[in-house]
């Protein structure tokens, strides 16, 4: 059994290209990467991923099963038309990573050309867990997580945790390093998420995997996205519903989520309380580990594990 992942027109997010190799090397499967797209021409393969280009299936061996996506684009275009780029249903599939995302994505394309699925990538398991030494203790009360969300929540969620004297250090999308970010999670009771949309959400992944639970003012829509703090950014695709969330993986083992603003006193009580019954990381484990991402891709295309 051996993946080929083709590089052409850019890399992979780097998280998907880091889970990408390791969900192989897990599952005992052979691994190549090029960007020769005549390499791709060679039948010494069974599965191809390609993050970014859309090929010809007709110029591929016709055992191989074609992974496009997840990041052809935000919003489909005519790549995913039957009517533009007619290929095999039976062999091409795009990866939305969420079902969310597919609900979005069927609203901009009314005939697709390929069965739209969600193969999330694996989470490192191995590198985000909770401390293990004897006297580990978490010391703050709150890791705060605020990715593109409006100045009012913001402000309306640090005054909260201010009028009950906890502590918390916050994370800010694009403004930490990733080791600060791992420490900081392990070393807290629980995390508040003031995050928008996530197609996977890997961060919040991985603080579920330290065995955090989450505190998750969830987002809605992708009109709950804002760049400035205070306009949608996708104001422009009104009357379209876009309807999203913050952590499309997620079972109420994982924490607590809201939608209501005025509701997060009563739920930080409500975690500071519980946070002991909470068990995020079993779920990641048992849904996004590495070994289980790739045996969902493998029984899809119904092969036979190595």
């Amino acid at each position: 059994m051996k993946l080929l992942l083709f590089l052409g027109n850019g890399l992979p997010h780097p998280k998907n290209h880091q889970a990408i190799r390791r969900m192989c090397r897990v599952s005992s499967i052979d691994y190549e990467e090029t960007l020769d797209i005549q390499r791709l021409t060679q039948p010494d393969y069974n599965i191809l991923i390609s993050c970014y280009a859309l090929i010809n299936p007709d110029s591929i061996p016709s055992h191989v099963k074609i992974i496009f996506g997840p990041q052809f684009f935000v919003f489909p275009d005519d790549r995913l038309s039957q009517d533009k780029y007619p290929v095999d249903p039976s062999r091409c599939v795009y990866n939305c990573l969420s079902d969310w995302v597919k609900r979005v994505n069927e609203e901009f394309v009314s005939t697709l050309n390929m069965p739209l699925v969600t193969f999330p990538f694996g989470v490192d398991t191995n590198a985000f867990c909770p401390y293990t030494h004897p006297n580990y203790n978490r010391t703050f009360d709150c890791a705060v997580y605020i990715k593109r969300r409006s100045t009012k929540l913001i402000d309306h969620a640090i005054e909260v945790l201010k009028s009950k004297n906890l502590t918390y250090h916050i994370f800010k999308y694009g403004s930490y390093q990733e080791e600060d970010y791992k420490h900081g999670v392990r070393m807290s009771t629980f995390m508040l998420v003031l995050d928008a949309h996530e197609s996977q959400g890997f961060a919040l992944e991985e603080a579920m995997s330290c065995n955090t639970p989450l505190l998750v003012v969830d987002a809605t829509t992708m009109y709950d996205e804002t760049n400035d703090g205070v306009h949608a950014t996708y104001e422009e695709h009104r009357p379209k519903r876009l309807l999203a969330t913050s952590v499309p993986y997620w079972s109420d083992e994982c924490g607590i989520k809201i939608t209501d603003p005025t509701q997060l006193s009563s739920a930080i009580d409500q975690m500071m309380s519980s946070h002991s019954n909470f068990t995020p990381r079993e779920y990641v484990l048992r849904t996004l580990s590495d070994e289980v991402c790739m045996k969902r891709i493998l029984d899809y295309f119904q092969f036979v594990s190595p």
